[in-house]
């Protein structure tokens, strides 16, 4: 009708009252609008809608728990049953449940998750009996490890497998485990149609001669029809799922080739060395705790991984972990003292490694802990939570000794065991239950041809290459599960310039230190060397030819020696030999200069009453930590020196 008619428009804005509505009724602000009859003798309302703020934080704090005024602390939270729609989520307030990691969504009359929203804590969701059309608009919930979408008639089997591969973390489906599952959906079949999507492209299509927008889009866009009608994988029942990811790598591989990848910003350099002075020399690895104890060996250290739930707790703020001997310890670096000491008659530990682990609670919520992970001359590797002064398990790895551990940063749970069977196993030792039970299983065996010294993970894609440092030579692993092959040998071997000094006393072969220094930087040394070479991943690969085993590395700079941003080495007389790598030094790299050290620090030379100064000793492990606030050096002399940096 027209408004000339007898009708015109009304509206009120009225405030719910929450006892004078029904139970079935969400309570809240909402507007009333209506028709109102004027052309009789007494004006009827007759009610169009009533479209209403459903969700406000008066709301939030009263389904939530724990019970709190702030939004920020709110770990669970029910929306079931408020006849919501996707238009009545409030982005904006939702996204300030920071700490939320249960949310029951149930029973409403959603179609999508809204865009925009962001709960980086979110580990459980349950979006059933609802009208889900669009699971793409889950992936921006990256972290999800339990997902319930039963009971949503759209639905349907395509569209659970996207589910399952857009959210890398989930592990329970609907109620079910889908671990196995889920490793052939983002791995197993990504890898076959990858190798079909490539034989499409390899077989009728080529970019263009200069590489434009407009010409390249149409490459594109024919090359990805091209894919996704010859491409034919699995049942007819998931064949939308598979033209999708067709599509998708069809995309991802157009644009590997013209390089339009965007290169991870290089981290900011600090423009000024820092100084570090010695802060404490600890002796905590005595065998029978003798203080003339200086034979002992000291092996391998690493601060433990920053845990939001403990930021208050001043007693775990920069905190190291350092083995030696038959015990591990855990030390705070400004107080020096020794928050636990682990010990293992018998046993002598040569290495650990940090991770962060989710954990269940009775609550069927999860939360994250550190675990620390050991292993030395009898195999095992043991499983320490330092926090809770608990060893809770242990695992055999191997009838021979431990030589390194290494956890994955993309799988926390993926544990990666050198051994002196010349072995590196991959482990997933899965999440713990609030018991502290877990079950380990063995995922892929890589064989060396010595011992593995030093394991490092490429940084921008650990799920796909590992770098080992072994007694005759650095060896580069394919070690993406997607392959299916549980043994394998070394995808590449990378040589150096020292090789060419082999003589009768030293082949130079053996990899004594290694660690990235970016996402494409290695620093790497070999026994006996004298110096430390910084060489370049990315372009090493890119003049590999896939025929041959060894590729030379690519030397960017050649740091003098007796390692962006800070490289450290311990030498033989216990100093510590400092690199600031700046932007101006960049300048120099293939110059074919040596380039000096920054700064030498000297052995602190601690004096102990009635003994005199302690003489300096080989360094056998460092370690700094992400601020480089402090530094701990261990000795092959049963001495831990903890460097602190100073103000200048």
């Amino acid at each position: 009708c027209t408004f000339d008619q007898s009708f015109a428009f009304g509206a009120t804005l009225k405030m719910a009252e929450r006892g004078s509505r029904s139970p079935e009724q969400p309570h809240g602000n909402y507007l009333s609008v209506w028709l109102t009859d004027v052309s009789g003798p007494s004006p009827v309302p007759k009610f169009l809608f009533e479209a209403m703020e459903k969700i406000t934080e008066k709301i939030l704090l009263e389904r939530g728990t724990p019970k709190t005024n702030k939004l920020e602390q709110i770990k669970t939270l029910n929306l079931s049953r408020m006849a919501l729609k996707s238009e009545d989520l409030p982005v904006l307030l939702l996204s300030k449940l920071c700490s939320l990691e249960q949310l029951d969504l149930s029973g409403n009359m959603l179609q999508k998750i809204p865009k925009g929203l962001h709960l980086p804590g979110l580990k459980t969701l349950n979006c059933s009996d609802n009208e889900m059309e669009d699971v793409l608009s889950l992936e921006a919930l990256s972290n999800i490890e339990e997902l319930k979408l039963e009971d949503n008639m759209y639905l349907t089997v395509n569209d659970e497998h996207k589910v399952i591969f857009l959210l890398p973390k989930l592990r329970k489906f609907n109620g079910k485990d889908i671990r196995s599952t889920a490793n052939h959906i983002r791995h197993g079949s990504t890898e076959i149609l990858s190798k079909r999507v490539i034989g499409v492209w390899e077989q009728s299509f080529n970019l263009p001669n200069t590489v434009e927008a407009k010409g390249l889009a149409a490459v594109e866009k024919s090359f990805v029809e091209a894919a996704c009608t010859q491409i034919k994988y699995g049942p007819s029942s998931l064949s939308d799922y598979t033209r999708w990811r067709v599509e998708m790598i069809a995309k991802e591989y157009v644009k590997s080739l013209v390089g339009e990848e965007e290169d991870t910003p290089p981290a900011k350099i600090s423009k000024e060395p820092v100084s570090l002075k010695p802060l404490h020399v600890l002796q905590c690895h005595s065998r029978q705790d003798n203080p003339d104890d200086f034979k002992t060996q000291l092996w391998s250290c690493a601060f433990e991984p920053p845990l939001a739930e403990c930021a208050d707790d001043s007693r775990w703020a920069r905190t190291v972990a350092t083995c030696g001997g038959e015990s591990l310890c855990v030390i705070n670096c400004e107080s020096g003292h020794v928050l636990k000491k682990y010990k293992v008659p018998e046993e002598e530990f040569f290495t650990l490694a940090w991770s962060t682990v989710q954990m269940s609670r009775s609550s069927g919520l999860t939360r994250p802990c550190n675990i620390l992970a050991a292993g030395g001359k009898r195999g095992l590797v043991k499983l320490i939570h330092p926090r809770a002064n608990l060893a809770f398990g242990e695992f055999r790895a191997s009838r021979r000794a431990i030589s390194i551990l290494c956890f994955s940063s993309s799988n926390t749970s993926f544990l990666f065991t050198g051994t002196y069977e010349n072995k590196i196993i991959l482990w997933d030792i899965g999440a713990l239950d609030e018991d502290y039970n877990f079950t380990v299983s063995k995922l892929l065996i890589l064989e060396t041809s010595s011992t593995p010294l030093h394991l490092s993970l490429l940084p921008s894609s650990p799920d796909k290459h590992l770098f080992s440092g072994c007694d005759n030579g650095l060896l580069v692993y394919d070690v993406q599960l997607s392959k299916n092959k549980l043994k394998r040998n070394e995808e590449m071997e990378i040589v150096f310039p020292v090789y060419k000094k082999k003589d009768k006393k030293n082949s130079y072969r053996t990899i004594d230190g290694m660690s990235f220094l970016s996402e494409e930087i290695v620093a790497s040394k070999s026994h006996m060397q004298g110096s430390i070479y910084l060489w370049s991943w990315r372009e090493t690969r890119g003049s590999w030819n896939s025929r041959k085993k060894e590729v030379p590395a690519v030397i960017l700079a050649e740091l003098q020696w007796s390692s962006y941003g800070y490289v450290a080495c311990g030498d033989e007389q216990g100093r510590l030999w400092m690199y600031h790598i700046t932007d101006s030094m960049k300048e120099h790299f293939k110059s074919g200069r040596t380039v000096s050290a920054t700064e030498v620090l000297q052995w602190p030379s601690p004096v102990r009453a009635g003994k005199g100064a302690l003489q300096g000793s080989s360094i056998n492990s460092i370690a700094m930590d992400p601020d480089l606030q402090y530094l701990v050096a261990l000795t092959e002399k049963n001495m831990a020196v903890i460097w602190k940096r100073q103000c200048r």
